[in-house]
Formats: structure tokens, sequence, C-alpha cells
């Protein structure tokens, strides 16, 4: 019988695949739709219509998603949890200034999907890929935290490490980028604080 863990990484193998079956269509000069990505991906039409329900959403993820980089690499060398997170933040943050028309408008199709389709829908659209780097940034902590407070704060550091935060400070905050990244910053530290993650000098193991 599977396991949960096992079928989160199915899910996110089918997920991955269908992306790279359209960046190969895109390449090709076809048009991408999700029966053929689907076909190219050698994937049942109707599970990648459960992954996504558009070939605009299709299109917009497989492109963004070739600027993501592993959480592996983006936290290399870094010595605390603390400065695991900001890492992980300020490359999520870069993504969204570097591709920020994309990003909105993926968030608008999302949006759509989840007024015509149904929030479960809208959210099978999203690969969730900040709040798995995020785990792998608080990993060293999972054990100080405990599963409760682990949970709540990757969460909420996910609210603030994406496109949607950014379209609420510069929008109706009237914010430019470099005081929406200070905005965010500012929230990001809290909460390590809060936690009791804002030390300069790594002792997770010392809460265990």
């Amino acid at each position: 019988m599977q396991t949960e863990g096992g079928r989160l990484k199915q899910k996110a193998r089918t997920r991955r695949d269908l992306l790279e079956a359209a960046r190969r269509l895109v390449e090709r000069g076809e048009t991408v739709t999700v029966p053929a990505a689907a076909d190219e991906a050698g994937i049942s039409r109707a599970t990648a219509y459960r992954y996504f329900s558009n070939a605009d959403i299709l299109t917009l993820e497989s492109v963004l998603d070739l600027q993501v980089l592993p959480a592996e690499d983006v936290i290399a060398g870094a010595s605390t949890v603390r400065e695991r997170v900001m890492r992980v933040h300020r490359h999520l943050i870069d993504l969204t200034r570097t591709a920020e028309p994309q990003f909105r408008l993926f968030l608008a199709r999302t949006l759509d999907a989840s007024v015509n389709e149904g929030a479960a829908k809208a959210r099978a659209l999203r690969g969730g890929r900040r709040v798995a780097m995020l785990e792998v940034a608080l990993e060293p902590a999972r054990t100080k935290l405990g599963k409760a407070s682990f949970r709540t704060l990757v969460n909420a550091l996910s609210a603030v490490s994406g496109i949607e935060a950014g379209v609420a400070l510069k929008d109706a905050c009237a914010l430019n980028n470099e005081d929406a990244d200070r905005a965010t910053t500012a929230i990001v530290e809290a909460l390590l604080a809060r936690y009791g993650l804002d030390a300069e000098t790594d002792d997770t193991s010392s809460g265990a």
C-alpha cells in the first residue's frame, strides 16, 4: 500500500513530466494543449486534466518552472536555519521580480480556476514549490519546533514568499520593489524570532 509520502512524490513526478512535455512541445514549435502534453509525456489525458485544466496554465508554469532552483542549491553553505530560510525567501521573491508579468498572469489564471472550478481545483493547479523549499530550509529545526509549529511556520513563511505578497504590497499599499522587500523581510524575521530561530549561530540541536 502506497504511503502518503509516496503518493505526494508520485504526484510531483507526474506534474514534472507534464511540464517537461510542454517545454518539449514549445521547443519544437508545436501548439501546447493539455492532451498534446499528456500524449508527449505518456500520461492519460484524464490524469493530465486533473493537474492542468487548460493550456494557458500549463504553458505558463512550464516556463516559470525552469527558473526555480532546487532548494538544496539555494541553501548550500548556509550555516544557520535563519540563513537557510532567508536565502529561500530571497530566491522566491527574486523569481517573481524577474518574471513578474508571467507570475501575475499565472496567478490570475489560477484565481479564475478557483472561481469557475472550485478552490480544490485551483490548489491542484499550483505546484506548491515554495512550501517544499521552505520545508527543506527549516528541516534542521523540525524537532525543536514540533509538528504543529513546524507546519504553522512553513505556512506563514509561504504567505510572504511569493507573488501574492508582492501584489498586495505593490498594488494595495503602493510600495516600490525596495519598500516591498523591506516589508516582507521584516515579516520573515519576525516569524523566525517568534519561533526562536533568529539566532545568527545554529542552536537548533539544543531545543530537541
